[in-house]
């Protein structure tokens, strides 16, 4: 029986043939400490790197969302508060979180001229994803006690890949929520592991200041008090949990304040997301719930076929791939939970989330990619462990490791079971197909220009009409589009949504006839000036009020990539209470 005080690395120094048997070390401890000092540099330069050459020279506010984060921005940087400028009367914000605007906010002091501060934003999220992968990389060091090679191969190939390279070159807050995430987990599985109170606390405060980056961040709190309850160290989780609280009361306050501030209308892209998702299931029931953890699972397979590049093969092959990234998954987060109890439940409280909520799985996914890939990568580990040695710089102890209140660990040789041994091999080929998968995933993602793509083909169908506006239009008119936030960010003008964004719409297509409804609502809560649309259901909603009886739009150019419209006087509805409430209410609401 070997004993590591201090938390480390007992496997270090021992035979690749047998465990207990010292081997002469292959490298000197000046030059182990220096590789050790090395590797997370090498590991946040490899997913800084990735996202830098991949920034492009596209406009913001192509994904919605980024365009909503440089408004908000804007609005704190010029000390208008924190407001939808592009909305007329310029209410205040409630749909995100203020912690990434307010940095935002700052930068957009340090270089105040927009478009040409965006760059600086797209490399303010590249370092903040190079942070991230630093701090995964300590956290799988330190808590998952992961060899260096494991570690940082994990690390980096779920951080310096496609998809989520997708995420930082737009200025969205999936990196910095990524940064933030790395070090509140490091801190909640200390605080779990420790059971003090000032640790708890601590990490109290910093998932009370995640959750102000991405909302879901608030999950890293239950998941800690659950193991620190489980631990029955009632002190630790009654300060976790009174600290948070204490710290989101006014985030909280504010949101109250001020929800009712935008119409029913734009609930989907500017108000409360739980009022949101309330209301969907007010409407259709709890079944809605199930139809869409059902539409979201079925997405998480395809995704699963996607990121291994067995989409476009036999149904055979991509039903193997399934069993298999389940099983490993099932493997990796078992491991993962014997290590770090609290971040394992964070992550599946957080899956959990994911398959009910009314989106696409996929962009929540990645925003916790890293995490998703250490559960890989613990299954990889364990798999290799299972010929019952020391996995030396590759991995961690063996899996009966046990962890005690001062970090040393007991390791005690255990020879692996003989369906552990008969299974190694085919785990080890297994896994060994998924990894050439996932690489020939990201190939054609890099090849293939997938950031390009995105925000290219959202660029090109706007700049036309943005162009329009600017040359034919006044600076007071207010415009309905599909693009809102970034047609006010490039041309100045007042810019709301001409569609409606539901939950439903998630499971079935909006019915041109819902569309329809939607604009006339939108027409008759907004003194509207210019109508234009350009994708399918801005086209949808504009065609029923062209042909509407008596005509309720007029066309008055049309472009290559859509078309301006403009009420027809004395056609519009005046704004009443029924005229602003939400089109779900009526019978043209989203078909099934």
């Amino acid at each position: 029986m070997t004993v590591a005080p201090g938390g480390g690395d007992a496997s270090v120094g021992r035979s690749a043939h047998a465990p207990g048997i010292e081997r002469t070390p292959l490298v000197s401890g000046a030059e182990t400490l220096t590789l050790a000092r090395l590797v997370p540099w090498m590991v946040a330069l490899a997913a800084f790197g990735a996202a830098v050459a991949a920034i492009g020279p596209w406009p913001v506010g192509v994904f919605q969302d980024d365009g909503i984060y440089m408004v908000l921005a804007k609005s704190l940087a010029t000390g208008e508060g924190y407001r939808y400028l592009n909305v007329p009367g310029t209410p205040n914000a409630t749909h995100y979180p203020p912690l990434f605007p307010a940095v935002l906010a700052l930068l957009w002091k340090v270089s105040p001229s927009f478009p040409q501060n965006v760059a600086l934003f797209k490399f303010a999220n590249a370092a903040w994803l190079g942070g991230a992968a630093a701090l995964f990389y300590a956290f799988a060091r330190e808590r998952l006690q992961l060899g260096r090679m494991a570690a940082g191969l994990g690390v980096a190939a779920f951080s310096a890949c496609a998809p989520v390279v997708l995420l930082t070159v737009m200025v969205l807050s999936e990196p910095m929520f990524l940064c933030t995430l790395a070090g509140t987990l490091i801190l909640c599985e200390r605080a779990a592991s420790s059971a003090r109170v000032k640790d708890a606390a601590i990490a109290g405060a910093a998932a009370a200041v995640l959750s102000l980056v991405r909302t879901l961040g608030i999950l890293c709190v239950p998941a800690t008090m659950l193991v620190l309850a489980w631990r029955r160290q009632w002190r630790a989780a009654f300060a976790m949990g009174a600290v948070t609280i204490l710290l989101s009361i006014p985030w909280q306050l504010w949101v109250g304040a001020h929800a009712a501030e935008v119409p029913s209308i734009f609930l989907g892209k500017y108000g409360s997301y739980l009022g949101w998702l309330v209301d969907a299931v007010q409407r259709d029931g709890i079944v809605f719930l199930r139809d869409v953890a059902w539409a979201n699972l079925k997405s998480l397979v395809a995704q699963g076929w996607a990121s291994t590049a067995t989409d476009t093969l036999n149904v055979y092959v991509r039903n193997t791939t399934s069993i298999a990234l389940a099983f490993f998954f099932g493997l990796g987060l078992g491991a993962f939970a014997r290590r770090a109890p609290s971040v394992a439940l964070f992550l599946l409280f957080y899956l959990g989330i994911v398959v009910i909520w009314p989106f696409a799985p996929a962009r929540f996914t990645w925003g916790v990619w890293p995490l998703v890939g250490l559960v890989y990568t613990m299954a990889v580990v364990t798999v290799w462990e299972w010929r019952g040695v020391a996995s030396g710089a590759w991995g961690a102890p063996p899996n009966n490791t046990i962890a005690s209140a001062t970090d040393a660990r007991i390791i005690i040789s255990a020879r692996p079971s003989s369906i552990q041994r008969i299974l190694r091999p085919l785990a080890l080929a297994s896994l060994s197909a998924l990894a050439v998968g996932y690489a020939g995933y990201n190939y054609l993602g890099v090849t293939r220009d997938w950031w390009g793509v995105v925000q290219g083909s959202v660029a090109n169908r706007a700049r036309p009409l943005a162009e329009w506006v600017v040359a034919n239009t006044d600076s007071t008119a207010v415009l309905a589009t599909d693009d809102d936030v970034l047609m006010h960010l490039y041309t100045g003008r007042k810019a709301i949504p001409n569609s409606a964004f539901t939950p439903q719409e998630h499971l079935v297509e909006q019915s041109p006839a819902f569309a329809v409804q939607s604009l006339r609502t939108i027409l008759a809560t907004y003194r509207v000036d210019y109508v234009l649309a350009s994708a399918r259901y801005g086209a949808h909603a504009v065609q029923g009020l062209v042909q509407a009886t008596p005509p309720e739009l007029r066309v008055v150019r049309r472009l290559p990539t859509g078309a301006i419209f403009v009420p027809v006087q004395g056609s519009r509805s005046t704004p009443s209470a029924d005229a602003a409430a939400s089109p779900q209410a009526t019978d043209t609401r989203v078909t099934r």
